[in-house]
């Protein structure tokens, strides 16, 4: 039997993985962010008042771990959260919601939220996702 793996495609990734990804508070705030809205990096940067290669640097470490996917949008990268079923899901599910009952978190959640739904780009033909 042969299995293939083509350069696309991300290996699965362990729960240790997810864990090691969430033990960084940047990586904890962005994936609080991207829990109310898809972002792209410069909205990120402004929530969060973090430069941009911080955010990228983050971002990539997070769509490693599976945590977040991205959308090219014209020459901007969308990014969201990638949710999925099982432990790990499970697992970020609980985080996220461990971080809704912090003030800092909720109110950079609500600047997301808010920041989304004024961004023009986000409602240019934006693929759906599926996880």
């Amino acid at each position: 039997m042969r299995i293939f793996v083509y350069a696309h495609m991300n290996p699965p990734s362990s729960t240790t993985d997810l864990l090691v990804a969430l033990a960084e508070p940047t990586r904890l705030r962005i994936l609080n962010c991207l829990a109310a809205a898809p972002l792209f990096v410069s909205d990120l940067q402004t929530i969060l008042a973090v430069p941009q290669p911080t955010v990228s640097r983050h971002l990539k470490v997070l769509k490693e771990a599976n945590l977040v996917r991205d959308t090219p949008i014209a020459q901007f990268v969308l990014y969201r959260l990638r949710r999925e079923s099982g432990v790990r899901g499970r697992l970020l599910t609980a985080t996220l919601e461990a971080l809704g009952q912090e003030e800092q978190m909720r109110t950079e959640r609500h600047q997301a939220s808010d920041r989304s739904r004024a961004n023009p780009r986000v409602r240019l033909a934006s693929p759906v996702e599926s996880s």
